[in-house]
């Protein structure tokens, strides 16, 4: 779990509180259901807009000629130095 704290404004709350004392259950019940419902709701579009990023369209385009580079623990580290 993760501890979130937020503000909200008091009509929110009390329509919050009243479904919370209706069901029998805690607020923060109440808020965490409601947060993953939202979050359900949009993470199929997420997860699209994730997959369709041209970032994954250059995945295995680079040839670097060793077909075990990617094994590499040096592989693209540059070295620095100061002078």
């Amino acid at each position: 779990m993760k501890v979130v704290q937020t503000e909200i404004d008091l009509e929110t709350y009390n329509v919050l509180k009243a479904i919370a004392i209706h069901r029998g259950v805690s607020l923060k019940e109440v808020i965490r259901e409601s947060l993953r419902d939202y979050a359900d709701a949009h993470k199929k579009d997420l997860v699209k807009n994730i997959y369709d990023d041209p970032i994954w369209k250059g995945i295995g385009l680079l040839h670097t000629g060793d077909p075990e580079a990617s094994e590499k623990d040096t592989w693209g580290v540059v070295e620095w130095s100061s002078e």
